[in-house]
């Protein structure tokens, strides 16, 4: 595994951060915790790869799972801020296989830690209500965001095969990491003081490298990241 993704990408987000830093207020905003569910396409695994053996020739995928979520953001100015976001996806297939007389039981499971440097956008529009002489501001039914994040995926897929009666049995683990983007857009809905209900919607852009060693040979894979992320977090507001 490698890295696929441009470190200018993010050089450019820090650029654009510090054109805000002489007017911004800098505090924190919020905290938050939730679940969401991604369905990375992870295309060499599913269609290439010796996951296509599995349950007699039919085959498995390493299909979309519930991932949590712990996010921070710090406000900039009035309706812009930064944060930082991370969570933990994993998959797993399995499956007995028989090849060439010989009874093998395999294990793969594929781990995800997607961390991302987000740059958000927030629609905020007090609601005002005049009661009397005096004015009261309220917070709108929802409230809107958008928004783009710089991510690094560290990965780490595990292979346990047990081989009955011959030679072969292994436990391999590779890791690495990676580059890529994502773009968002959400709303918030206030709960009671400073507790709020997000929806958050995103989706990943990235790529990276499996090596995969075949009859002593050695080749290189790309292994797609792209794929829609939807879920829900409680968010604990500051201010």
């Amino acid at each position: 595994m490698s890295k696929k993704f441009s470190v200018s990408t993010l050089v450019a987000m820090a650029g654009l951060l510090l054109t805000f830093t002489a007017q911004a207020q800098v505090n924190l905003k919020s905290i938050s915790v939730g679940a969401s569910y991604w369905q990375p396409k992870l295309d060499y695994w599913n269609d290439r790869s010796f996951l296509v053996d599995y349950n007699d020739g039919a085959g498995a995928t390493l299909g979309g799972q519930i991932m949590p979520t712990a996010a921070l953001e710090v406000g900039l100015t009035k309706n812009l801020s930064i944060g930082g976001r991370v969570g933990f996806w994993k998959s797993s297939a399995s499956s007995s296989l028989n090849i060439g007389g010989t009874t093998r039981t395999e294990d793969f499971s594929l781990s995800i830690i997607p961390a991302a440097l987000d740059l958000k956008y927030t629609f905020a529009k007090p609601v005002s209500t005049t009661a009397g002489t005096s004015t009261d501001t309220k917070a709108p039914f929802l409230t809107p965001y958008i928004g783009v994040s710089v991510a690094r995926y560290f990965i780490s897929n595990e292979l346990d095969r047990v081989v009955t009666d011959n030679p072969g049995t292994l436990n391999e683990t590779q890791t690495g990491n990676s580059y890529g983007v994502q773009v968002f857009a959400g709303a918030e809905k206030q709960l009671v003081k400073k507790l709020y209900l997000g929806l958050d919607v995103r989706y990943h852009l990235g790529n990276y490298n499996q090596s995969v060693t075949s009859e002593a040979v050695t080749t290189t894979e790309k292994v797609s990241l792209s794929g829609l992320e939807a879920g829900l977090s409680l968010r604990f507001k500051f201010n």
